[in-house]
Parts: structure tokens; C-alpha cells; sequence
């Protein structure tokens, strides 16, 4: 049997408490304009409708898919599905803790079914266990309460979808709070990758310019020695000059910077771009690393080697950085 429970609740009109956002923010997030957003946000929002009032708190941080907690009242387990469906409309990517409180003074109206069966049944398996071991019988009402969920809402009452509505609305404000703060962090992020996408381009200017000298010095040293230890009529010239061609080869990074640079307009057309960037911005560092990697194994020249260390660490500072982004 199945007891119906009413609590009374006053009708009023409906009120959000929220900070003030600029619209720019949010249709940046969810319509693919040209910024980028970071994972961790924050956001509150208060929805007050005559005695009803929800208070709803969203934190995240990164995460490589969307995964979502929530922390709700006790009334509002039954639609957890529906707030959940709701909460994906808004986020695709990160960790996200969903907290809603609801007001324990307000007085609201709200069906609640009781599951007696269920609760009788546990009652007596407790009762029946506490004769069989020899434990002292306490159970109380309160003791059932906490052991198990056998009261669910009512999911056709007017009530219960009303309240579900206000819920929704505050999640909505508090997203729109959430979704400024993303975007604020993510212009914060988008412009120290400009700052260490330059400082990169300047090593790598670098790079080129003493990597030129250094050739030229190895062609002349290896120069000298082919006339130092080698008889010309002794050698076949046109095998000496392969050799010499595929020495200078291994030894070459012109290659390696020209797509180092590519690498980095890719990286800064990915931020130009704005929108959902932080896998591909992913990728493309970790093609800079390898390029930077192979100059470094190419080079036996100590400020070439010095500077490939330095970009090492750029890339590092904005590959750390880059997982904290949408």
C-alpha cells in the first residue's frame, strides 16, 4: 500500500538571484565564437518563488571527457535523470560538481510516495537478523530513514515538475556565471600562449641564425681534414661528395625549423579560431616537441643546445596549460 503525503506550499511570483553577465561570454561558449574557454569555472545562482527557494552551486575542473556529480535535497533525487539531461546541455567536457540546496524552512507542497511494503519488509529482515545474533532490537523509524531510499516524488505531480522548473532556472543563471568565469580564464590562457608562442619564434630565429654559422664551420673543418688525411688520386670524387652531401644531411635542421614555425601559425590559427581547440592544440604541441627534439639530436653546438632546452620548457609551460582548455 502506497500512502500519500502533501506538503503545503504558496504560490508567487518567481525571482533569480544571480550576477549580472554579459552575453558575449556565453554565446562565445556554446556558439563556436572566437575564444577560447578553460575547463575550471565556477558559478552560483539563489531562485526564490514565494516560499521556495534553491540555491544551486557548480564547480570544474579538467577532465578529458564530461563527467558529472550532483549533490541534490532529498525531494529532488526522483528527477536527478532530468537535471542531469539538463546539465549536459550546457557542459561537454571536464568534471563537474553540481550542489543544490533546498531552503529547509521554506514551506512547499510536494507528493511524496511511501513505499510501506518495502519498508516493512526491511524491518522485519532487520528484527529477524537482530533475534538470530543475538543483538538488542532499536530500530526506529529514523534508523529506516537513513538506511534506504523507499520514498520517491511523484513524478506527474504539477508540484514536483514546478519545482524541477525552478531548479532548472537556476542552474541556468548559475551556468551563465560559470560560463563567464571560463571565458575570463580562457583569455587569461589564450593570451600567455601568444606571449610564449613569440618567445618561441624568437628561439627559433635564433636557431636558424647559429645553426648557419655552425654549418658553415663543420663544412670548413670537414674540409680541412679530407685534405689533411685523404690523397686526391687515391679517392673517387664523386663518392666523396655523397658522403660529404649526407653528412651535412644528418647535420641540416632547416627542415625541422621551417616546420617548427608551421606549427606555430597552426597553433595560433587554432586560438584565432576560438571554440573547442584543446585537443588540437594538444596535437600540434606535441608535433613541436618532436621537431625540437630532432634540432636538439642534430645539433652538437652548446647554444643550440642551450636554446632547444628553453623551448623545451616553453612548450612544456603551454602543454601543461593547454589540458585546462575546452
Amino acid at each position: 500500500m502506497t500512502h500519500q503525503i502533501w506538503l503545503k506550499a504558496h504560490a508567487g511570483t518567481g525571482k533569480i538571484v544571480a550576477s549580472s553577465i554579459q552575453d558575449g561570454y556565453t554565446s562565445a561558449i556554446h556558439n563556436g565564437g572566437s575564444m577560447i574557454v578553460s575547463l575550471t569555472g565556477f558559478g552560483r545562482a539563489d531562485v526564490e518563488e514565494g516560499d521556495l527557494r534553491y540555491s544551486v552551486e557548480i564547480r570544474s575542473v579538467n577532465n578529458r571527457f564530461l563527467e558529472i556529480g550532483m549533490k541534490l535535497p532529498r525531494s529532488l533525487i526522483p528527477f536527478e535523470m532530468d537535471i542531469r539531461n539538463h546539465v549536459r546541455n550546457r557542459v561537454d567536457r571536464g568534471k563537474v560538481n553540481i550542489f543544490i540546496q533546498e531552503d529547509r524552512n521554506a514551506v512547499r507542497q510536494t507528493k511524496l510516495n511511501f513505499d510501506s511494503a518495502a519498508a516493512s519488509a526491511l524491518a522485519t529482515g532487520l528484527r529477524d537478523l537482530a533475534k538470530e545474533t543475538g543483538v538488542e532490537d532499536n530500530l526506529t523509524l529514523s534508523d529506516l530513514v537513513h538506511l534506504v531510499d523507499w520514498f520517491t516524488g511523484d513524478d506527474g505531480d504539477d508540484d514536483s515538475n514546478h519545482r524541477v522548473s525552478l531548479v532548472k532556472r537556476a542552474l541556468d543563471a548559475a551556468f551563465d556565471e560559470f560560463d563567464k568565469m571560463r571565458a575570463e580564464e580562457g583569455a587569461n590562457l589564450e593570451q600567455d600562449f601568444r606571449t610564449r608562442n613569440d618567445s618561441v619564434l624568437a628561439l627559433v630565429k635564433k636557431v636558424e641564425s647559429r645553426s648557419e654559422t655552425v654549418r658553415q664551420a663543420q663544412l670548413e673543418k670537414m674540409r680541412e681534414r679530407i685534405e689533411k688525411y685523404v690523397v686526391s688520386d687515391q679517392v673517387d670524387e664523386g663518392r666523396l661528395e655523397q658522403e660529404v652531401a649526407y653528412i651535412i644531411e644528418r647535420l641540416d635542421i632547416t627542415e625541422e625549423i621551417v616546420r617548427l614555425r608551421s606549427h606555430v601559425q597552426l597553433f595560433t590559427g587554432a586560438l584565432d579560431g576560438g571554440g573547442v581547440v584543446g585537443k588540437r592544440l594538444n596535437f600540434i604541441l606535441q608535433e613541436m616537441n618532436r621537431e625540437i627534439n630532432t634540432i636538439g639530436s642534430k645539433s652538437s653546438d652548446s647554444e643550440i643546445a642551450a636554446w632547444v632546452v628553453e623551448l623545451k620548457e616553453e612548450v612544456e609551460k603551454v602543454r601543461e596549460q593547454v589540458q585546462n582548455v575546452s
